[in-house]
């Protein structure tokens, strides 16, 4: 079996990928990774759109955790996600502060689910990455 270090969850939006990608690279995770890259990361935890969404993206998680073995997932958010503004969950146009905040509800949220509903046993970390393209730890 394949080992990964880790399983990156992170939003589709192109704005943020430069500084994802610089983040993982200084981080030492380039080629260590399973990635999957999701409208509103994992929005779809919290309140699915659609229950497809929500099966899919589980579908995604299970397979890495089975066939790779992460030691941990990380979950990047971002300000001014339009995933979490498709139905008012995190509407656009907030201040840099309170859209952290949202998303920090989030992400509290989705770890609860996590660990509670699907059972996930590694540790989940959580970071935002903002439109100047600062990362910081969100729980």
């Amino acid at each position: 079996m394949h080992k990964a270090k880790a399983l990156i969850i992170s939003c589709i939006d192109f704005r943020i990928q430069r500084t994802l990608m610089r983040w993982l690279e200084s981080s030492n995770y380039v080629g260590k990774y399973d990635h999957i890259s999701i409208a509103g990361s994992l929005r779809d935890i919290v309140k699915p759109e659609n229950e497809i969404y929500l099966q899919n993206l589980i579908r995604q998680l299970k397979i890495s955790l089975d066939l790779h073995s992460p030691h941990e997932i990380l979950v990047f958010d971002h300000q001014d996600c339009g995933g979490y503004a498709s139905d008012n969950l995190i509407p656009n146009g907030l201040s840099k502060q309170e859209d952290f905040i949202r998303h920090k509800e989030c992400a509290q949220k989705a770890r609860y689910i996590l660990f509670n509903e699907y059972e996930i046993k590694i540790p989940i970390n959580f970071y935002y990455i903002d439109l100047l393209g600062n990362i910081e730890s969100l729980i």
